[in-house]
């Protein structure tokens, strides 16, 4: 009975979050490859994957409050950007402009996430509420009142158009600027950003998928399926959604730190509807209600303009046919492929994922 896969006696193991050796190892395996790429490509694909590793923990951020919790928020980029002020803060260096105390990262970056978990908490009483179209709307005045706040408050952002430098690479001593040497190899900033952001994104998603098999990640999916019957069985929606949103904001303020302070400056007009809505893009495109989806999501989002980019430079035939930039092309590309998976694939990537993974699970007797 126990060499038998998906056969399981006890709840713990059915809800383990590695139910079998295969998986011990293939994560494992994972692990090592992702951070052998790290030493191997050069820092421009550097650039693009540490993207995606901080823009999947920002969806992994929407994915609480609207995949698993089932809330429609559309003001998921203002929590990141609570975030990145707080980090640019606590840790940038301050000018006669901007505010900055220039502490480490081991301050400034839990910091950001509990400081945009409290703007979380703060409006969890509307959607306790309100709930669908209407807190739809409702998020999307959050973002326009965040984007009038970022833009008034001057000695925190810079100002629109004009901007700051955001928190400094510093951690424990290490500045990530000077890169670091260990014996005769030399890690590059761009590389120490990387292999932190790996470590940090482990621990991120091991948290998301506690989430998701825990008792807190049931009463979520009760909530998002029937939020009626599931008060009607003795869950608090009041409790439940506003962890739901502090949760969220926790990982958009995180994700928004790292994010921007690698790129080492920000300026306000990031943080509008558009960029929320490409962190529901993202996750649609991924795959919504999943922990793998928000990292397949945001590693296509971040590596498609260079993989447009190289298609470019080296075809001739596309450039001449196609009379578009690489960021029209991408635009393009995204927004087709949004509709189709909403079509064809509501599962995203993951879906598809799944669907071969069960094929080779089962062949030779996949019919």
């Amino acid at each position: 009975m126990r060499g038998r896969p998906d056969l399981y006696i006890r709840y713990k193991d059915e809800n383990a979050i590695f139910k079998n050796n295969f998986q011990k190892i293939s994560f494992l395996l994972f692990i090592i490859g992702i951070f052998y790429v790290g030493i191997i490509v050069d820092d421009y694909w550097i650039l693009l994957l540490s993207s995606a590793i901080f823009i999947s923990i920002a969806t992994w951020g929407i994915n609480i409050v609207s995949g698993y919790a089932g809330q429609i928020s559309l003001a998921h980029g203002f929590f990141v950007g609570v975030g990145t002020y707080t980090a640019a803060i606590i840790g940038g260096v301050a000018t006669d402009r901007v505010i900055g105390l220039g502490l480490d990262m081991a301050v400034w970056l839990p910091l950001a996430g509990l400081v945009s978990a409290l703007f979380g908490i703060a409006i969890s009483p509307l959607a306790v509420r309100l709930k669908g179209l209407n807190l739809a709307l409702v998020t999307i005045g959050i973002v326009y009142i965040g984007a009038y706040l970022f833009s008034k408050f001057k000695s925190i952002t810079g100002g629109s158009g004009i901007g700051r430098k955001t928190a400094e690479l510093i951690l424990f001593g290490i500045n990530f600027e000077d890169g670091l040497y260990i014996g005769d190899y030399y890690l590059s900033r761009f590389k120490l950003v990387y292999f932190l952001g790996l470590i940090i994104t482990i621990f991120m998603g091991l948290g998301m998928k506690n989430i998701a098999r825990s008792k807190i990640g049931r009463a979520y999916a009760s909530i998002r399926d029937r939020d009626i019957a599931a008060e009607a069985i003795g869950i608090n929606l009041s409790r439940y959604k506003t962890s739901a949103f502090a949760l969220s904001s926790f990982y958009a303020g995180i994700a928004g730190a790292l994010l921007f302070a690698s790129n080492g400056g920000v300026d306000v007009e990031t943080f509008g509807l558009y960029y929320s809505i490409t962190f529901v893009a993202i996750l649609i495109i991924g795959g919504v209600g999943t922990v793998l989806g928000p990292l397949f999501g945001a590693l296509f989002f971040a590596v498609l303009p260079g993989l447009i980019q190289l298609a470019v430079d080296n075809s001739e035939f596309i450039r001449s046919s196609i009379p578009l930039s690489v960021a029209e092309i991408e635009r393009m590309i995204f927004g087709l492929l949004i509709i189709g998976f909403l079509v064809f694939e509501p599962r995203g990537i993951w879906g598809i994922w799944f669907r071969l993974r069960n094929y080779f699970k089962a062949w030779p007797f996949s019919y």
